[in-house]
């Protein structure tokens, strides 16, 4: 994905998850109920935000690529993306718990 001037690769998955839970001091239930906050249109736009930050991340870590950059720092790259980028994230983000879920069987 092409954000903060570059092509950057997201990753959703358990590190992810992980550091949003950290970065927002919150326990993983917390974390799906705010999952589910961003489906109903019920959040205050922080939560996406952080949720692209931790996504990012996560991804340059396994790019072997340092991210030094905040979550406010991202909050202004949302900015600068268009409606189908938001779409395209948050297709991945439901293909992420989808694919989650099915391993959990």
């Amino acid at each position: 994905m092409k954000v903060g001037g570059k092509e950057r690769k997201v990753k959703f998955g358990l590190n992810q998850s992980i550091l949003y839970c950290e970065l927002r001091k919150i326990n993983i239930t917390k974390m799906n109920e705010e999952y589910n906050s961003l489906s109903t249109g019920d959040f205050n736009g922080s939560e996406f935000r952080d949720l692209l930050w931790s996504a990012l991340k996560d991804g340059a870590r396994i790019n072997k690529e340092a991210f030094e950059d905040d979550n406010l720092t991202v909050g202004d790259w949302l900015e600068e993306l268009t409606s189908e980028d938001i779409v395209s994230l948050m297709g991945e983000l439901t293909g992420s718990m989808t694919v989650l879920k099915k391993k959990k069987k």
